[in-house]
């Protein structure tokens, strides 16, 4: 087996065992960089497969500058590459894995899951979390309206105004669904 083959070989082994044993080679963040396992096995198995598919199309007519250059530039830009989708993906991710309290959702609007007799349940959504709450409130509200949280109880229960819609406008005063008078 060639330098080649060895250098895909345990590069495409590293991502594998970086993916599936997630975790368990965070130690190496701490020394290099965050994602730095992934990125360097990337690099490593394009370095390997690219050289492979260089010497078997070149045979020995290619120089060695010339067969290990192209090999290494394109592993560069994977490597590269393979930064910059781990740091998009670890930006998109939600860092704040705080669940919600009730005391943040005052003020905020809320949709009505069920309600009966004063009571019922809410779903809050603040800072990418969704959760369904306990609620009450003096208001008649229905499932599926809007309500707005004016305060919180000390067993964690949300206080919830109803959002008034605006009233609607009225037609013209002609009656509905009534044929026009006959003439004459």
């Amino acid at each position: 087996m060639s330098l080649f083959m060895w250098c895909a070989v345990l590069g495409c082994g590293a991502l594998a065992l970086s993916l599936l044993l997630d975790g368990l080679f965070d130690g190496l963040d701490d020394l290099l960089f965050d994602g730095s396992l992934p990125v360097l096995a990337c690099a490593l198995g394009v370095f390997g497969a690219v050289g492979m598919g260089v010497q078997a199309l070149a045979g020995e007519r290619l120089s060695t500058p010339a067969l290990i250059g192209v090999p290494l530039g394109l592993a560069v830009v994977a490597g590269a590459v393979t930064r910059a989708v781990w740091r998009r993906l670890r930006r998109s991710m939600p860092r704040n894995a705080t669940p919600l309290t009730v005391g943040e959702l005052v003020g905020s609007e809320v949709q009505v899951v069920w309600w009966k007799d004063g009571r019922g349940e809410v779903m809050a959504t603040s800072r990418g979390h969704q959760a369904t709450l306990p609620a009450r409130s003096d208001d008649v509200l229905r499932t599926g309206a809007v309500a707005w949280v004016v305060d919180t109880t000390a067993d964690d229960t949300l206080v919830v105004g109803r959002i008034d819609p605006p009233a609607p406008t009225e037609p013209a005063s002609r009656p509905v669904n009534r044929p026009p008078a006959p003439a004459g």
